[in-house]
């Protein structure tokens, strides 16, 4: 199994959305992935519970059995039309794919 960990901050506002706004889109969106493309396992998302500056506004955790379902996974096109919102409104991205 590959889990696929992703954290971001988000901008304070895009268009005519709030923050929390633009974050529950987001939930609501990758969400919806998880019935859309076969290779998810598994797949949670939330906004933090804490802040600071050592902290991201929001995570995504994707389970995939196999590396290769990840790469399936992040070309799929419903994926790729919510990578490109985020990529919109975020201003930081960290990731990793760690072998479980």
């Amino acid at each position: 199994m590959v889990k696929h960990i992703v954290m971001w901050k988000i901008k304070d506002g895009y268009g005519n959305m709030t923050k929390a706004e633009i974050m529950a889109k987001i939930a609501a969106d990758l969400s919806d992935l998880k019935g859309r493309i076969p290779e998810i396992a598994d797949l949670e998302v939330g906004a933090s519970l804490t802040g600071g500056d050592m902290h991201y506004d929001m995570g995504l955790i994707v389970t995939v059995k196999r590396f290769d379902d990840l790469i399936v996974y992040n070309e799929h096109p419903e994926h790729v039309k919510v990578k490109n919102f985020i990529a919109q409104v975020k201003l930081d991205r960290a990731t990793v794919d760690i072998e479980i």
